[in-house]
């Protein structure tokens, strides 16, 4: 049988001279036989292989070569590769071959599918398109989102720069009463009101300077302290020593803290492993490294009450730690105004503190305010605080503005932006370059002494 078949492709092939056509019978026959075997064999690769050498041989291809080939490839899913074998196979007048139902059902079979895969790929490139589409209407969207809200931002802080006229008189006039008071709790008054506003440093000042308190110097490695003249005035005594906050000051002999008064008496024992200078009236004492409380200047413990951990008094209020470890802010009552919640705080600023939040054992930060509200969510990476109605925050890997709403002065785009300084402007970098912004988020340069505008 296998002689018959190979026959026909002798018949149907092209041939040249008779001794080189005897040649190339014999081993087209040999390799048909393998091909045959490699087929039944599922080797599929090796049959192609032979049948492109046998049809090199007779110079052109017959029904049995196509037919092995479109078999071979239609083992391997190759339909584009079966349909054009099939297409062969028609093309040689195959009627007699046994194969030919089976081709015709391979045919059938390849082009179905083909038109499957073809429909695929316009579902798959129209699913891309939709896509596309639908990320850039989205995109689209987000922009004009954020630029509504940066406009309303900008809106709403000019409304405010109109308040703010009215509280920088109203700082005045009260400044102006404590002048007229001219006594040193009323300077301290006037500051703990207005501890962020435009004349607190100039207070601070003026009081140090009607009533200075001693100074802190070092004598044969121990503290003392020291009059405006230079004379000592406590004697130097002690191994760690705090300048003078609020009329006391803390100071430390061996692990041991404790306070004096400006005329060097100790007015509360040195019994406590740490200990912070006094602020709003209060300290932060230890008496071991787990346990933390306020005192007054009398020594007694505010509320009754101890913590795992707190910070001094910022504008009136103070973070605290609670036995799981959380944090949250009492007022200079004990009174607890916003609830334990934070994994890490900052002190008050311009009434905005800088909270974080560990989700995902990751922390993230955001901003409250002394009411307990939320201004933004935990949504940044780092949060600085407030300087000149406007926090620093770093989101993405990158740093922007935000302002005293929780809104968005700028997108955040820059690598860097520093601590505004005193002419009300931050260094910024972008992409390798340095630009000046100030608290609206204006790019400035510096040209020949002289601030430019521009764009980046």
């Amino acid at each position: 049988m296998k002689k018959l078949i190979f026959s026909m492709i002798v018949a149907g092939a092209m041939s040249s001279t008779l001794s080189a056509q005897t040649q190339n019978e014999a081993r087209a026959q040999s390799l048909y036989f393998s091909a045959v075997d490699e087929l039944d064999q599922n080797n599929y690769k090796a049959v192609l292989a032979k049948v492109a050498e046998i049809s090199k041989l007779l110079g052109g291809t017959n029904p049995r070569l196509c037919y092995l080939a479109a078999k071979a490839q239609y083992a391997q899913h190759d339909y584009a590769a079966t349909q054009a074998a099939c297409k062969n196979y028609f093309a040689s007048n195959p009627l007699q071959d046994p194969g030919y139902a089976e081709m015709k059902e391979m045919a059938e079979v390849a082009a179905s599918e083909l038109e499957a895969v073809a429909r695929r790929q316009r579902e798959d490139a129209e699913a891309r398109r939709n896509a596309e589409a639908e990320k850039v209407r989205q995109e689209q969207e987000e922009a004009a989102a954020f630029a509504k809200r940066m406009q309303e931002s900008a809106d709403r802080r000019a409304q405010d720069a109109e308040l703010q006229k009215l509280r920088d008189e109203r700082e005045a006039s009260e400044y102006k009463a404590a002048q007229t008071a001219n006594t040193k709790s009323a300077y301290q008054d006037f500051i703990y009101k207005f501890p962020s506003g435009k004349l607190a440093a100039e207070a601070k000042a003026e009081m140090l300077r009607k009533w200075p308190s001693p100074t802190r110097t070092l004598k044969n490695n121990k503290y003392g302290y020291v009059d405006k003249s230079g004379k000592m005035v406590i004697k130097a005594a002690y191994d760690n020593a705090s300048e003078f906050s609020e009329g006391l000051a803390r100071v430390g002999k061996g692990n041991r803290y404790g306070f004096i008064n400006e005329e060097g008496k100790v007015v509360i024992p040195l019994n406590y492993v740490a200990a912070s200078n006094f602020a709003y009236g209060y300290a932060i004492v230890k008496p071991d490294v787990n346990t933390a409380f306020f005192i007054n200047k009398n020594g007694d413990v505010l509320g009754n009450t101890s913590y795992k951990d707190a910070k001094s008094f910022s504008e009136g209020l103070a973070a605290v730690q609670d036995q799981y470890y959380m944090y949250g802010f009492v007022d200079t009552k004990g009174n607890v105004v916003i609830d334990y919640q934070f994994n890490e705080v900052s002190w008050f600023k311009e009434g905005i503190a800088a909270v974080g939040k560990s989700e995902g054992g990751k922390m993230k930060y955001g901003y409250v305010d002394k009411e307990g509200t939320m201004l933004t969510g935990f949504e940044f990476q780092e949060a600085k605080d407030f300087q000149n109605g406007v926090g620093r925050v770093k989101k993405d890997g990158k740093y922007g503005l935000v302002d005293k709403f929780g809104n968005p002065i700028t997108t955040y785009e820059y690598d860097y932006i520093s601590d505004f300084g005193n002419d009300g402007l931050a260094i910024a970098k972008k992409a390798g370059f340095e630009v000046l912004l100030d608290v609206e988020g204006r790019p400035w340069a510096r040209v020949n002494g002289k601030l430019i505008k521009i764009k980046l």
